[in-house]
């Protein structure tokens, strides 16, 4: 089954799984205030970085820290992942839900997201946007690349996917294996454009994302790229068109090459 990106597109505004979860009394007490403690954390820097008190950067920092030291344990236990993981399989139904729980409005949206061995989210690109990805559990290649310049005509301001057409100079960031506890993170500032692959059965990350940074008059942009047809620059960076959503999905959609080594 494809990777829906459409669906992911349209959780960028919406709370997701876990707020669910805490809705439905899926959490016993305890958990669920520990659940409640980290989404606090993480609304508090993603509310600093909604008013500029933190630079997207920093934000970033932050929240991988946080993420980082979630007990990926007892996250798991807490929200009954056993039962879960089947549904969240699913693609076409595992999108969020917006939530609002009592004292705890969040500023950023949530989502839990599920993949099967070989599919990708595929590479791409972000305008007004930071995402920090959380890996819940399985294994990822996860790969990252900085954003160098944009070589195309300004773009109108709309939400969703760019028109195909153009490049996107890029330096390679970050390749490598991950499980869970580890995460990653995007924004203007460092790291925009990435690209997931699940390795293992089953593979699935915990994301918060964050929309409407600057008053560009749009929310979100998602530019889908493509690495693998890129030009090399003499300086070492990547010079990769911009394509559209079906060509993304027929290159990179359903199954990625091993990576040496592992």
């Amino acid at each position: 089954m494809i990777v829906p990106r459409r669906s992911l597109l349209r959780s960028l505004t919406r709370a997701g799984l876990l707020t669910v979860l805490l809705r439905r009394d899926a959490l016993a007490a305890p958990a669920r205030e520990q659940a409640k403690r980290f989404l606090r954390a993480i609304d508090e820097a993603s509310r600093a970085l909604a008013a500029h008190r933190l630079r997207p950067v920093q934000w970033q920092e932050r929240v991988e820290e946080l993420a980082r030291s979630v007990d990926i344990d007892d996250l798991r236990r807490a929200i009954d992942f056993d039962r879960l993981a089947p549904s969240l399989g699913q693609h076409d139904a595992a999108g969020g839900e917006s939530v609002r729980l009592p004292g705890l409005g969040l500023r950023c949206a949530t989502k839990v997201f599920g993949l099967r061995k070989g599919q990708a989210i595929t590479p791409h690109g972000h305008r007004n946007m930071a995402s920090m990805h959380l890996v819940f559990a399985g294994e990822l290649r996860v790969r990252h690349f900085e954003r160098l310049r944009d070589e195309r005509a300004p773009l109108a301001p709309r939400d969703g996917l760019a028109p195909a057409g153009g490049f996107l100079v890029l330096r390679p960031t970050i390749d490598r294996i991950s499980r869970a506890g580890d995460a990653t993170s995007i924004s203007p500032d460092r790291d925009n454009v990435h690209w997931f692959v699940a390795r293992s059965e089953r593979a699935f990350t915990f994301d918060c994302i964050m929309s409407n940074l600057e008053p560009l008059g749009f929310s979100y942009g998602i530019d889908l790229v493509d690495p693998d047809r890129a030009g090399r620059l003499p300086d070492g960076s990547l010079r990769a068109p911009v394509i559209g959503w079906n060509e993304s999905i027929e290159r990179y959609g359903r199954s990625a090459p091993p990576v040496a080594g592992h």
